[in-house]
């Protein structure tokens, strides 16, 4: 969760200032198959941001409210 929550209020931050960033997609995935196991396949970056309500995905509506899975470690 410490590294969805530095991604995605990094993201926040960079889109509030204009600054052109995109959270690392390798970081996103990882994120998004531990935090929401049910996510759609797609572009990392997109995924995580839909699953967030900070982004459209094609093919599935806006997100107003999301909670993730917090996993126990394999």
């Amino acid at each position: 969760m410490g590294v969805a929550e530095i991604l995605l209020h990094t993201h926040d931050i960079t889109r509030g200032l204009s600054v052109d960033w995109r959270p690392p997609p390798v970081l996103c995935a990882a994120v998004t198959g531990r935090l929401f196991p049910d996510a759609p396949h797609g572009d990392p970056v997109d995924v995580l941001l839909w699953c967030t309500g900070r982004g459209e995905l094609d093919g599935f509506p806006h997100r107003e409210s999301w909670t993730w899975e917090a996993a126990l470690a394999d």
